[in-house]
């Protein structure tokens, strides 16, 4: 878009020497003024998508913890309950000893007094293999609440980590902000303006654009309505080719248009990127991962000239898949709704946008 910027000053000299016009000097700065914003949003997209990891790592690690101490609970009270039996039986011995056979009694002459004494032996034999027994059984208890305690202790420190890790990545995106926030105050006036009136220009486009697809949208349901097919029509309806579950997510998505973005929202008011094409195709009965690396990495992939409406489309600031830190929502004809940057709203933009690295298919 062409920036409305003053026109060239007119030299006063008969043979001017040959100067930049003002309005080129002014495009030139406010074009650097905006390379440098653009590396800050770049630098907050990479800092949210490590904070959106970091929060979904860390909840993942309090449903372990929650489950490892259950674990260790039970493990403690079997331990326990299987010492407290050996104990009692090593008690139990050593106060009376093992019982003998009844009639037993070498002084009594009993002819049977050989046969008695097998006998003996051999419950003497069972009792030394049950006392082993229960002591192996409590052994075994033993190590199994010492696992479940080092398994504890393993998902605290996974827990740890990433909190850290989440309070590392706001303070990346704070700061980013911060810096943005105090280059466009120190810039020129005039520069700045420039950059915010076509900022400015592009959020009111993107909220035409909104009102002008709700309105089309309004006008199909009528005609439907008229035609009697009695089950209306959606926006979504008109995508051609797509699945009824990718309908169903554009036809979501499309009616976040115009609401902010706010890193790490996940919605239904704000989001950032991942949490608008997560909340859309939540909407549409599909669960996919949280973060845009989480999404391409466990979504089908698909090539990106097979594009169909619905499909994921990710970007990059390399080569490799952790590299990601934006992803969209296909919507065909070479477009595509996402949620930009902070200062920006949920809007529809061209597909090939920097960084385009790959594309998946939720349904």
């Amino acid at each position: 878009m062409a920036l409305a910027l003053w026109a060239p000053v007119a030299s006063a000299h008969a043979e001017p020497a040959p100067a930049v016009p003002a309005s080129a000097t002014l495009k030139a700065q406010a074009d650097a003024l905006r390379a440098r914003v653009e590396a800050l949003q770049l630098q907050q997209s990479v800092a949210t998508e490590a904070y959106d990891t970091a929060v979904d790592d860390t909840a993942t690690a309090v449903s372990e913890e929650v489950r490892a101490q259950s674990a260790l609970d039970a493990a403690t009270g079997t331990s326990s309950r299987a010492t407290a039996q050996a104990t009692r039986r090593v008690r139990s011995l050593y106060m009376t000893g093992p019982s003998l056979p009844a009639g037993f009694d070498l002084l009594s002459g009993d002819l049977d007094a050989a046969a008695t004494a097998a006998r003996a032996a051999a419950m003497a034999a069972s009792v030394v293999t049950d006392d082993a027994t229960t002591v192996d059984r409590a052994a075994d208890a033993r190590a199994a609440a010492q696992a479940a305690e080092t398994r504890l202790q393993q998902v605290r420190v996974r827990k740890t980590a990433a909190q850290a890790a989440a309070a590392q990545a706001q303070v990346q995106v704070t700061q980013a902000l911060a810096t943005q926030r105090q280059l466009l105050a120190d810039a020129d006036a005039a520069v700045a303006r420039a950059v915010a009136q076509e900022e400015e220009q592009a959020r009111q486009d993107a909220l035409a654009q909104a009102a002008a697809r709700a309105a089309a949208a309004g006008v199909a349901d009528a005609t439907a309505s008229g035609s009697g097919s009695g089950s209306g029509s959606t926006v979504a309806d008109a995508v051609a080719g797509a699945s009824s579950t990718a309908q169903a997510a554009i036809a979501a998505a499309h009616t976040r248009e115009g609401m902010p973005y706010v890193w790490g929202a996940t919605g239904p008011s704000t989001f950032d990127c991942s949490g608008l094409t997560q909340w859309a195709y939540a909407q549409a009965g599909v669960t996919i991962p949280r973060t845009s690396r989480q999404q391409y990495a466990g979504l089908p992939k698909v090539p990106l000239d097979a594009l169909q409406p619905g499909d994921l489309v990710f970007y990059a600031n390399g080569s490799d898949p952790s590299s990601i830190h934006h992803v969209a929502l296909y919507l065909g004809g070479g477009k595509v709704l996402h949620a930009p940057h902070t200062g920006d709203v949920v809007r529809v933009a061209g597909v090939a946008m920097p960084g385009l690295f790959g594309a998946v298919r939720p349904s």
